[in-house]
Parts: structure tokens; sequence; C-alpha cells
């Protein structure tokens, strides 16, 4: 788990869990594993190999391109209603972060420079994807 930044006591964040990955959160008391690849980006299932390791597994998809503020609702209520700690990924990271500042930044009242300053200090600049530069600003400013 040496790749995953702890964010807080709640949650982590980082890219795609090799199946080391999966067991060590397991054995640092992860219960979730909130997962924004979308299913066709792997040929391994990700609740598979989630599962394998009694975690608990729940797929936000976010297409690249197109994050959608569906998904800032989905993680909200995910965060609210399952069992932390909480892992959170997709290949790299970077929308996993991006969702998951977009719903601190509704939480907190973040405009959208707070938001993308708080991805940064997740390891994520989200100013080298200006899809998502475009999608915060249409949601924090």
């Amino acid at each position: 788990m040496s790749t995953f930044k702890q964010v807080d006591d709640e949650i982590y964040i980082g890219p795609q869990p090799s199946d080391q990955d999966l067991q060590d959160a397991r054995q640092q008391g992860i219960r979730t594993i909130i997962d924004f690849r979308e299913p066709s980006e792997t040929t391994t299932s990700n609740e598979k190999l989630t599962t394998k390791h009694h975690l608990s597994y729940v797929n936000i998809p976010v297409n690249k391109t197109a994050p959608d503020a569906r998904q800032i609702r989905d993680l909200t209520d995910v965060l609210k209603n399952k069992e932390g700690p909480f892992l959170l990924h997709c290949l790299s990271g970077a929308r996993a972060a991006l969702i998951l500042c977009l719903s601190m930044a509704e939480k907190h009242g973040w405009n959208g420079e707070q938001t993308m300053l708080e991805a940064k200090k997740m390891g994520h600049d989200l100013t080298t994807f200006p899809e998502f530069c475009a999608f915060v600003k249409q949601n924090r400013d």
C-alpha cells in the first residue's frame, strides 16, 4: 500500500491496487474499495479481486473525458452509507482525486482553486487534464 496516500483517518487514495495491495489494505483495516474505473478498462474484474480479500466493493465508473456531477453525489452517498475506512482508486488515482475533492469541496465550500490545490496535496495535479479543469470550474466557480 505504499503507493496510496492517506487523506484522513477514513480515506486512502491511489492507483489500481495489486492483489498484494488489497491484502495489505485488509490487514490495515480498510473495509470498502471504491473503484472509479470503467469496467471496460480492465480485463480482470476488480470486484472479484476485491471480494477475494473479503472487502466491500463499489464501482463508480468515471469516463476520463466526461466526468459527471452524479458521480460526486454517488461518492458522497457511499462514504455516508458504507463501512470505512475506504480505499479509492482508478488507474492512476487522478479520477479518484477529482471526484473526492469535488465531494469535499461541496462539504467545505471550497472554490475551484482550493479544490485543485487539495487534489495536488493528494499527489494529483489535475491541471494536466483539461477535461478535469473544466469539470472543476463547472462545479465550483
